[in-house]
């Protein structure tokens, strides 16, 4: 994990040099000295770049590890955030402020993942959290939020482009404001997960193993749910769907730091950003002039990823 920090650094300077636009490495390297630039590449460079960069790092970091949350409340290492439901409810609320001038996405979004939440603490309330139950509920919630989206779509007209672009995922539209946003949540989601390392630890053996431990289940699946919703619809309206990288992420550090919580939870972190800092170098530089949303991408690494997760728990059962 001490190597993913130098490399992050690493990549994250090797990404703000290249780019659309009139702005060199010997820009750069004179803007972090100190010395005059010009106005344009100073324009690219902080305006531009820096702020895309920074949200690639902070959604990286932020789906990692709402991606191990997941994994450890269900006790299922297939699980990521998509599961509760609250990505696509997330992405429907945003699609629906595309069709309402002057809202903006994010309002929206927001709105429509706490519906959803509502929704799911109502269920859980009454059956006990129990887990299986949740996860149906998240299926019956992506059933519906995915069929108004693609209602959306088809209703869309002229702005058809700009939505599906956008429901791709990327950071092509993030702004400063966005960056504060990533950064208030991410910090406060992450800090939560990291108190909670110890029961987080306990729910893989088993509810009634947790409780009987002291555990209070009650409290802390809905606190864990609040969080990873929030963690994971904060992402969704600022930078739009971007799948894989809350399941994949945590079995890859899982595999170098082992599967303690405090342990985990740093190193998702830092390899979710890593991830999706590369995955932008990526989308801005294969196909140029245009740009490759980020989510096909990160989709198209995923899916192999999936099956060889797939093939590689059943081997474990046989």
């Amino acid at each position: 994990m001490k190597l993913l920090i130098p490399a992050l650094v690493a990549l994250f300077f090797l990404s703000w040099g290249i780019g659309a636009g009139r702005a060199s490495w010997a820009d750069l390297l004179r803007l972090v000295s100190g010395s005059e630039v010009s106005d344009s590449a100073r324009t690219i460079l902080l305006e531009l770049r820096l702020p895309r960069l920074l949200a690639a790092v902070l959604a990286g970091g932020m789906l990692g590890a709402a991606g191990c949350a997941t994994q450890n409340l269900f006790r299922n290492d297939l699980a990521s955030p998509h599961v509760l439901g609250v990505v696509n409810a997330a992405a429907l609320g945003a699609a629906a402020g595309l069709f309402l001038p002057g809202i903006g996405l994010i309002v929206p979004a927001m709105v429509s993942a706490a519906l959803v939440l509502g929704i799911l603490f109502l269920i859980g309330g009454r059956r006990n959290w129990d887990g299986a139950t949740l996860i149906l509920a998240g299926i019956a919630v992506n059933a519906f939020t995915s069929a108004l989206t693609s209602g959306a779509l088809y209703l869309a007209d002229e702005r058809l482009s700009s939505l599906v672009f956008w429901l791709l995922g990327g950071f092509w539209r993030i702004t400063w404001s966005d960056v504060i946003l990533l950064a208030a949540v991410g910090l406060g989601g992450c800090c939560i997960l990291f108190r909670l390392a110890p029961e987080l630890d306990m729910l893989l053996l088993g509810d009634r193993s947790a409780e009987l431990a002291g555990v209070r289940m009650k409290h802390l699946k809905p606190l864990l749910m609040l969080t990873v919703a929030a963690l994971s619809a904060s992402v969704v309206s600022c930078c739009g769907v971007i799948g894989f990288v809350g399941l994949a992420v945590p079995h890859m550090v899982r595999m170098l730091c082992g599967g303690t919580f405090r342990r985990l939870l740093p190193g998702s972190i830092l390899a979710g950003g890593f991830l999706l800092l590369l995955a932008d170098l990526a989308a801005r530089t294969v196909a140029v002039p245009h740009e490759i949303p980020v989510g096909i991408l990160t989709s198209l690494a995923g899916g192999p990823f999936f099956f060889y997760l797939l093939l590689r728990r059943r081997a474990r059962h046989d």
